[in-house]
């Protein structure tokens, strides 16, 4: 009688625990962010001759509404992918001719994927008109979870912390303190603020942040803000995580490198030899 129970346990346990791994394989959603440039930390300069304190600001302005725009994170317990889903605003555009605004940084960025259980990072990336697939490791983001809380929607959020290095790149054209065509490369400490749910039970969360045990649902790097808007758990009609293929397959590091130099190629074909317009601009990576 006793083994008859024990096999009786032993079976409903199996159920038990198909139905829960089934549930989870199911688990999935979809979740809709906005960026906003954060105030401080300035990364772009205007100067020259020709350039007033107004014409400063509007570029100023201009280039803080390019960078408000929204993003989905589609998601299930392992993989997630991310991607721009429509711009909120355009960049500065040149009164008469005489300014130029060139893509920098990271270049143009497609789907950027990850599976947490294989270690994975893969994401599509245009620069100046080439496509580059960057495959790579995941990078451990070395977080120190805290106390605090606070609602954000629906959901209760923890705070969580890391300090990270990060590097960006400064270019100039026309005449400055830098030599002509020249890309400097600065390195910073910046500290990043995450809020996560462990409401939502996945490692994920927007661009390239994820690691801690619950959703982002908001993250701060000091020069720009991520904040999730609307989450669907669960679609009916399922959640699809596409894999970027496309592009030149290439690592961080050799993709850096390349960063860098077509940077010096755009400074000194832009420089030109000429004493107009300056403009430093620096693109940081994560």
């Amino acid at each position: 009688m006793k083994k008859l129970k024990n096999q009786i346990l032993l079976v409903l346990a199996i159920l038990v625990a198909g139905v829960g791994t089934a549930y989870a394989q199911n688990f999935q959603g979809i979740a809709t962010y906005q960026s906003a440039s954060s105030s401080g930390g300035q990364q772009i300069q205007f100067k020259g001759e020709g350039i007033t304190p107004a014409m400063e600001k509007q570029l100023a302005d201009a280039m803080k509404k390019a960078n408000q725009k929204e993003f989905t994170l589609n998601f299930n317990l392992s993989e997630a992918n991310w991607k721009e889903v429509e711009s909120l605003g355009k960049g500065p555009a040149s009164g008469g001719g005489s300014i130029a605004v060139v893509s920098y940084g990271g270049g143009s960025s497609g789907i950027k994927y990850r599976n947490t259980a294989n270690n994975i990072y893969l994401e599509e990336a245009n620069l100046m008109g080439k496509a580059f697939l960057v495959k790579d490791q995941l990078k451990n983001l070395a977080w120190k979870l805290t106390d605090e809380t606070k609602k954000i929607g629906e959901y209760t959020a923890q705070k969580a912390v890391y300090s990270k290095v990060t590097q960006r790149s400064m270019m100039a054209f026309g005449n400055d303190d830098q030599s002509e065509g020249e890309a400097k490369t600065i390195t910073d400490t910046i500290k990043v603020e995450a809020w996560y749910t462990p409401e939502i039970p996945v490692s994920h969360g927007p661009d390239n942040f994820w690691g801690l045990p619950g959703l982002i649902l908001e993250v701060n790097d000091g020069r720009k803000t991520l904040l999730c808007t609307k989450v669907v758990l669960n679609p009916a009609d399922g959640v699809e995580i596409k894999k970027p293929r496309k592009g030149k397959k290439v690592n961080r590091e050799e993709y850096a490198e390349i960063q860098k130099a077509k940077l010096e190629e755009m400074s000194k074909k832009y420089s030109g030899g000429g004493k107009g317009t300056v403009f430093k601009i620096g693109g940081g990576n994560q």
